[in-house]
């Protein structure tokens, strides 16, 4: 499966780090579980970039396996930050293989890899910060209910 090039790229990763997000500054992240199915909607409207490990290929063919995505897989890890431009990413959430402090190994055995189950996470980023969204909604809420009031009036 290739996916279009737009400008506008959905970064796929293994994991999610500080270095990812310094791009954005002051800003609202919302995060959400997805399915891949939706993935395949997303990609196809945006395109995507995947940024692995060279070792963590075997990962991510398991998941092109599974779930059809055709992640087109990086000979050398890409590096990437969340911005204006790239304002979604998915982290793909590996359970079940065994970790150091933390972190995928660099090896697994086929029963290992067997073993591990995915699931996908959605973090988009929003120029505005939350508060500042929070108060929009208030002032649109207000103006909504004043025009209702207004259309509604009854004269007497």
């Amino acid at each position: 499966m290739s996916y279009p090039k737009t400008g506008h790229e959905v970064y796929v990763s293994l994991n999610l780090s500080n270095t990812m997000l310094t791009g954005i500054g002051k800003g609202t992240i919302t995060r959400e579980e997805v399915s891949a199915d939706y993935l395949k909607r997303l990609f196809t409207k945006h395109g995507v970039i995947v940024s692995a490990k060279p070792e963590q290929r075997r990962l991510l063919e398991i998941v092109n396996e599974t779930y059809d995505l055709g992640l087109e897989i990086p000979e050398s890890l890409k590096l990437f930050q969340l911005s204006e431009t790239h304002r979604r990413l998915v982290v793909i959430n590996v359970q079940g293989l065994r970790r150091k402090n933390g972190s995928l190994l660099p090896e697994y055995t086929e029963e290992e890899f067997n073993e591990a189950t995915f699931a996908f996470v959605k973090y988009y980023v929003q120029g505005k910060h939350y508060d500042e969204l929070v108060e929009e909604n208030k002032k649109l809420k207000f103006e909504l209910e004043q025009e209702i009031e207004w259309r509604n009036r009854t004269d007497s």
